[in-house]
Formats: C-alpha cells, structure tokens, sequence
C-alpha cells in the first residue's frame, strides 16, 4: 500500500536486524519463468490515480482508486461504464451472493497505533442500476486485502490488526482472528510487516505482507490460523515488497510485486520465478476461462492486460 511501500526496503533492513540475521528455512528453487506480454487498456494518470485492486466478472473490470475514493468499472475495451463512491478501496472480490465486498479506509494513517478503527468492509450489487456501496463490518484497522473461500466466509487483511475472520453479521471472528497472524509482530516465520493480499485456495490462506525480509508468501490454514507456515519465499536473500496476489488455479498463485515483478508460485513444490512487467504492479485479477492471462492494476494508475506463454 501507499506510504509503506517507500519504506519498504528500510523496514526489511531494519527487521533482519531485529530477528538476528534469521535465514529463510523455506527459500524456493528457481523455475523456468514464461515470458510476460503488457497491454495496456487504461493508461496511468500518476499516483493521484492509483490503482489498488482489481477484479474481474461478467465481462467487467472492477478497479478500486484509493486516492479518488471510488470504485470504477470498466468494459473489456478499457472504457469505464462506472464510478461508486467507496472511502480510500482496497480489495474487491465478489461473494457467492453475487455482491462485490471492498475494503475501505486502506490507509496507512489507520496504522497509528491508538488511531480510532475506523476501517470497513463495504458491499454493493453490481448488476444494479445505480450501485451504492453499503456497509457490510465496521470498526476495522487499516483493511487493504480480501478473500472469501468457498463457504462464503469474509476474511481481511488488516495492516493495522492482522488476519480477521468476519462472522456473517458482519462481526470480527474474535476468537479465530486471535490466532491468525498479527501484522506488527514479526516472528522467523512471519518475517515480515504490514498484512496485504489475501487469496482462499481450498482450506488455506495465502498472505503477502508489504514489507518481508524474503519476500514470503504465507500458508494460512483456515482450520487452525496458528499454524502458519512459510508457502515460499519471492525475492531470498534480499528484502521483498509484495503487493495483491491472485490464485490462477489450485496450485499457482501469481503475485504483484510493487517493485516491477510477476512473480509465478507452484505451491506443491514451493517452485517460483519472476518476470519483470517494467512497472509498479499492485495487484492482479485472473480473466474467467483464461488461465494465461491476468488484468493488473499499477501505483501509477495503469491498468493493464497480462498474457504470457
């Protein structure tokens, strides 16, 4: 996210020292990577019109601009067809009731400690004619990521508080988020700073943290939250700075790097390899029936259509 991710290599500094010179027990081997192709579909306006998130359905590209405080939809020809109003949107991803959940109030000036909670998740139907974003779970820290499995069950990445489960009411999961990993608590496993994407794939999380010493991805188990473990390390020896990542099928994640990389996990093997797109990417969105292709979204406010052979 915005702020930290200019600090990023700083804190990852500043983290080795703090966990002793701890080395990554979970480094990945390096894979033959394909080679990435960029086609831009919405040029970028700077970072007044950052682009966080991203997701794709029915034909439609859904793109959170936090700085503009709204949520824009697109056609697949890069024209925009709409604008809801949603306070400073992090993740969009779309529940089994066919609703778009967001997050709001992604912003790091909700990462002070003592700060009022003032962060959300909102949701809106989108095939409405007019779309109003209405509030779903108040009383969050700094949400930036989302993921919801196959149940239906709401899960944030909270830059501010950590992984939170979100009871249907709208409710935090007391009890589970308890046992989730806590964003300012950096331990050799969770090596790293600042909750940021989040995907289910079958009875797992997976988690980017902004800033990580190895740049590592974490396997969240839904069933028992504190038993995190190490997915795979992106960017080993050096610091990472991880943005939004998405599930391509159940095997592979790809993960946006907001230092220019598509990063490609296998998870049975724990294989990766990065291609460089050229620019800062800060989240990805798969296209329904194509798994060679993503839309990504850019700080830079560039949205974009990836393919790769």
């Amino acid at each position: 996210m915005f702020g930290v991710a200019r600090t990023g290599i700083a804190i990852g500094a500043v983290l080795a020292a703090a966990l002793g010179g701890w080395t990554a027990s979970a480094r990945a081997e390096a894979a033959s990577c394909p080679v990435v192709h960029a086609e831009t579909l919405v040029p970028g306006s700077g970072v007044d019109g950052w682009a966080e998130n991203v997701l794709v359905t029915d034909g439609s590209i859904w793109v959170s601009r936090t700085f503009g405080d709204v949520v824009e939809r697109y056609d697949a020809s890069g024209r925009r067809t709409e604008s809801i109003a949603v306070r400073a949107p992090g993740s969009i991803r779309q529940g089994p009731d066919g609703l778009l959940y967001v997050t709001s109030g992604d912003t790091t000036a909700n990462m002070i400690p003592g700060a009022p909670r003032t962060g959300s998740v909102v949701r809106f139907d989108p095939q409405s004619r007019a779309p109003i974003a209405r509030t779903f779970a108040a009383g969050l820290g700094m949400p930036n990521g989302l993921a919801i499995d196959a149940h239906g069950a709401v899960y944030v990445a909270d830059g501010a508080l950590g992984v939170l489960r979100l009871r249907p009411d709208g409710r935090i999961d007391e009890p589970w988020s308890s046992r989730a990993p806590k964003n300012l608590a950096p331990t050799a496993t969770v090596n790293g700073t600042s909750a940021n994407g989040l995907v289910a794939v079958g009875d797992d999380l997976y988690l980017t943290m902004t800033t990580s010493l190895t740049g590592r991805v974490l396997r969240v188990p839904i069933a028992n939250p504190a038993a995190v473990t190490p997915a795979a390390d992106l960017t080993a020896p050096l610091p990472g700075i991880l943005d939004d990542l998405v599930a391509l099928d159940d095997t592979t994640l790809a993960v946006a790097s907001t230092t220019g990389q598509l990063h490609f996990v296998k998870l049975r093997s724990r294989q990766v390899c990065s291609s460089t797109v050229g620019v800062p990417l800060s989240a990805l969105a798969a296209v329904p029936g194509q798994r060679d292709t993503v839309v990504a979204t850019s700080e830079n406010g560039q949205i974009m259509r990836l393919r790769w052979s």
